[in-house]
C-alpha cells in the first residue's frame, strides 16, 4: 500500500531532521552564555511578541503542511494515473497542465509563507532587541549584539537561512516543472523522440521529487527552531526529551493543519468543473472529456480517503506528546485549572476538538461521494450512456465542492485560530518554570501536590491508551472502506 511508502519518506526526514536536532542541543550544551537562563525561553513574553511569533507559526505551519501533502497527492496521483489503464487515462496535455498548475500554486505560497518567516522572524528579534535596550538602558545595537549571541539570535538565523534555501529550491523546482512541459508540448508530433521525452520526464520528476524532499527538510528545521527557545528546552532535567518531543508535536500539527490548507487551497479547487477542458472545447471530445474528469476526480477521491490515513497517524502523534508535555509542564492536574498557562491550554483543545469532529465528517462525505464516483467509473468501463452519467456526476461533483469547500475553510480558520492560541501559550510561564524558581516549599503543600502529580499522572495514561486505541479502531475502519471502493471498481484507483 503507497501510504507506508509515504509515511517512510516522512520518517527518513524525521530521521534527518532529528539528527540536526541532536547535533544543535548538543553544542548549545557546550555553549554557555551569561544570558543562559533567559536565551533558554523566549527573551520577551509580552503581547505584541506573541502577535508576530503567531505569524511565524502560521507561516512555519504552512510551508512543511503544504508541501509534505503536494508530495504526498501528487506521487499518489501519479501512480494511479499510471494504473489505471484498462478503463480510462488523462490526457498527456491535461497531466502536464494539472502538475504545472497545482506546482505554480505551492510554489507561489510557499515562497510567500518563507519571506512571511524572515520579516516577522525579524521583527520579533528587534523588537526584543528595543525592550532589552530600555530595559539594560543600552543602545538598540548592544542590545540587538547581546542577543545575536544567544539562542535568540541562533534561532532567528537559522530561520533566515533555511527560509531562503526554500524560496530557492521552490523556484528551481518550478522552472524545471515549467522546461519539462514546454518540452513534452514542443515534440508530441515526433514519434523518434517519445523515448527520449519519456527519459527527460523520469529525469524532472526525480529532481523536483529531490528539490521538494530538501525543502521538508529544511522546514523541519525551520519549525524546530520553535523547540529551541520553547518552554522544554528551560527544563534542564528534562529538555534532552522534551525538545525533540515538542518539535515531533509541531511537526504532527503542521502535517495535519498544513494538510488542510493545501486540501482548501489547492487541491479541492480540481473539483470544480476544470477550466482547461473550456479553453480547449473545441478540440476535446465530450465523452472523452467527461471521462477523463471522472477519472481524475475518482483518483482524487482515493487520495482524499488515504489522506486520512496520515491525518490519523498526525492526530495521535500529536495527542500523545500533547500529554507527555502538558504532563511536564503542568505537574499537577489542578494547574489545568489554577494557572494561566492552563486556561489557555484549554482554550486550544476547546479550539482542537472542532477540528476533529469536522474532518470526521468530512470523511463520511468523502467516502459516499467516492463510492458514487467509484459506481460511475464501473459503468463507463461497461459502456453506459453518456447523457446518464454526465448528469449524475456533475449533480454530485457540485453537490461536494460546495460542501467541502465550505467545511474546509471552517476548518483552516480553526486551525489558524488554534496555531494563534499556540503562539500565546508558547510566552506564557508554565508551572514548571515556576517550580524552578520556587525557592522553598512547605511539606504539607508538597504532599498536596505528590496527591495531584499522581492523579495527574494515572490520567495521562489512560488519555493515551485512550488515544492510541482510537487511532487503530479509525485506522482500521479507513482501509475498510478503501477495500470497498476497490471492490466496486475491481480493483482500480
Amino acid at each position: 500500500m503507497s501510504i507506508y511508502k509515504i509515511l517512510a519518506f516522512f520518517l527518513v526526514i524525521s530521521f534527518v531532521s532529528l539528527c540536526f536536532v541532536n547535533f544543535n542541543l548538543f553544542v548549545l550544551a557546550q555553549t554557555e552564555t551569561t544570558f543562559d537562563n533567559t536565551a533558554s525561553t523566549e527573551a520577551v513574553t509580552s503581547i505584541n511578541d506573541a502577535i508576530l511569533k503567531s505569524f511565524v507559526i502560521i507561516s512555519q505551519v504552512a510551508v512543511l503542511g503544504i508541501v509534505f501533502n503536494y508530495f504526498f497527492f501528487s506521487r499518489f496521483l501519479s501512480k494511479k494515473r499510471g494504473s489505471s489503464n484498462n478503463i480510462l487515462n488523462e490526457s498527456k496535455e491535461q497531466s502536464i497542465y494539472y502538475y504545472s498548475r497545482t506546482l505554480k500554486k505551492v510554489s507561489s505560497i510557499v515562497v510567500l509563507c518563507c519571506i512571511s518567516i524572515i520579516i516577522f522572524s525579524t521583527c520579533i528579534i528587534l523588537l526584543q532587541s528595543y525592550q532589552l535596550s530600555q530595559n539594560l538602558d543600552l543602545d538598540l545595537y548592544s542590545a540587538f549584539d547581546i542577543l545575536y549571541t544567544t539562542s535568540v539570535g541562533e534561532v532567528w538565523l537559522l530561520r533566515i537561512v533555511t527560509s531562503l534555501v526554500i524560496i530557492a529550491m521552490m523556484i528551481i523546482s518550478y522552472f524545471v516543472s515549467k522546461i519539462g512541459g514546454k518540452t513534452n508540448q514542443g515534440n508530441n508530433d515526433d514519434s523518434n523522440k517519445i523515448t527520449s521525452n519519456k527519459t527527460h520526464n523520469f529525469r524532472n520528476n526525480k529532481l523536483n521529487q529531490m528539490f521538494i524532499l530538501i525543502v521538508m527538510v529544511l522546514a523541519s528545521i525551520n519549525l524546530f527552531s520553535n523547540s529551541m527557545v520553547s518552554h522544554s528546552n528551560s527544563l534542564s532535567s528534562l529538555s534532552t526529551f522534551a525538545v525533540p518531543m515538542d518539535w515531533i508535536h509541531f511537526m504532527a500539527v503542521s502535517v495535519w493543519i498544513g494538510g488542510l490548507f493545501y486540501l482548501s487551497i489547492i487541491l479541492l479547487k480540481n473539483l470544480k468543473p476544470v477550466d482547461y477542458n473550456d479553453a480547449k472545447s473545441n478540440s476535446i471530445n465530450p465523452v472523452s472529456d467527461i471521462s477523463n474528469n471522472i477519472m481524475s476526480v475518482h483518483s482524487i477521491s482515493i487520495s482524499l480517503m488515504n489522506f486520512s490515513f496520515i491525518v490519523i497517524i498526525a492526530l495521535c502523534v500529536i495527542g500523545i506528546s500533547g500529554l507527555y508535555l502538558g504532563y511536564i509542564h503542568l505537574q499537577d492536574f489542578n494547574s489545568v485549572f489554577n494557572t494561566s498557562y492552563g486556561q489557555i491550554l484549554i482554550l486550544k483543545l476547546a479550539l482542537a476538538f472542532p477540528l476533529i469532529f469536522i474532518g470526521r465528517y468530512n470523511q463520511l462525505k468523502i467516502y459516499k461521494y467516492t463510492s458514487l464516483v467509484a459506481n460511475l467509473v464501473k459503468n463507463l468501463s461497461n459502456n453506459t450512456t453518456y447523457e446518464g452519467i454526465s448528469n449524475q456526476y456533475r449533480e454530485n461533483r457540485i453537490e461536494l465542492f460546495r460542501r467541502l469547500n465550505r467545511s474546509l475553510k471552517i476548518e483552516s480558520l480553526l486551525g489558524i485560530t488554534v496555531l494563534i492560541v499556540a503562539s500565546f501559550l508558547s510566552v506564557t510561564s508554565p508551572p514548571s518554570l515556576e517550580a524552578i524558581n520556587q525557592v522553598s516549599t512547605t511539606i504539607q503543600d508538597k504532599g498536596v501536590n505528590d496527591s495531584g502529580s499522581a492523579f495527574f499522572f494515572y490520567l495521562v495514561i489512560s488519555l493515551v491508551v485512550i488515544i492510541s486505541a482510537f487511532g487503530i479502531v479509525n485506522f482500521k475502519k479507513n482501509q475498510q472502506q478503501i477495500k470497498k471502493i476497490f471492490a466496486i471498481t475491481g480493483g482500480s484507483g
